[in-house]
């Protein structure tokens, strides 16, 4: 009875995924897929079944760092550099969320 239950746990770099075929947005972009596992090169790690924890702020915390080396970059389009730069708001915004999950504990 609990199997049907629960949902099986992908663990991740950026996020480990409680996948669900009825909401899984890996599934969604993918043109061939079974529908019974996730799509880890479509994963989208802020979205979804998504579930970040503190175990992942390391990777997320070298991809901000990786984003701001990026924008020295002198030799980056307009175009890529407002790129990196909605990226890095986003990895900020997710190292946020951990930052105040870990001062509420």
């Amino acid at each position: 009875m609990l199997a049907s239950l629960a949902r099986t746990l992908h663990v991740g770099v950026l996020a480990d995924c409680f996948f669900d075929p009825g909401t899984a947005i890996c599934l969604k972009q993918a043109t061939k897929n079974d529908g019974k596992m996730p799509l880890t090169a479509l994963r989208q790690p802020t979205r979804s079944n998504a579930c970040i924890t503190a175990r992942h702020r390391p990777a997320w915390s070298r991809s901000a760092e990786d984003a701001k080396i990026s924008l020295r970059e002198k030799r980056l389009s307009p175009l890529q550099r407002t790129i990196v730069k909605q990226d890095l708001q986003r990895i900020e915004a997710v190292l946020g969320g951990l930052d105040r999950r870990t001062e509420a504990a």
